[in-house]
């Protein structure tokens, strides 16, 4: 059951999250990144635990995620969809650039998503206390 947003005219039907790094984060081979500020958890699919959305409803989603890797640091993260890697962020090396990915995906009640660092070598997600720069979030488009 969808949760309802009191005193905002919506009704709780649309799943979506949004989270964000509350702090940086060391991120060792396969590593799911952790957003552990969460702004927005409608239906409760997204875990601070294990940095997993989890689909409550089947259908079209919009997801988007941005990263700021460290100044003069490498980092690679990818968007997975049950397992199966997408599409990649790669922040460059110079003075603490960001990336950001915006994908729709068809997904299925159960399917799982994340950001998870598949580097051998330990890579940091990068935060400024107080910023919240590096962030996930998704919304159900269309059943």
């Amino acid at each position: 059951m969808m949760k309802k947003i009191r005193g905002s005219g919506y009704n709780g039907d649309i799943p979506a999250f949004s989270a964000s790094l509350s702090k940086s984060q060391n991120l060792g081979s396969n590593t799911n990144v952790l957003f552990d500020k969460v702004w927005t958890n409608v239906g409760n699919g997204y875990s601070t635990q294990t940095g997993v959305f989890t689909v409550p409803t089947g259908g079209l989603y919009q997801i988007s995620c941005t990263v700021v890797g460290a100044s003069g640091k490498t980092l690679r993260v990818h968007l997975w969809k049950n397992e199966q890697k997408t599409v990649g962020l790669y922040p460059n090396l110079a003075n603490f650039n960001s990336a950001t990915l915006n994908m729709v995906l068809d997904l299925k009640e159960g399917d799982r998503v994340y950001i998870r660092h598949g580097n051998s070598q330990s890579e940091l997600v990068y935060n400024e206390p107080g910023t919240d720069s590096s962030m996930f979030s998704g919304y159900l488009i269309s059943k």
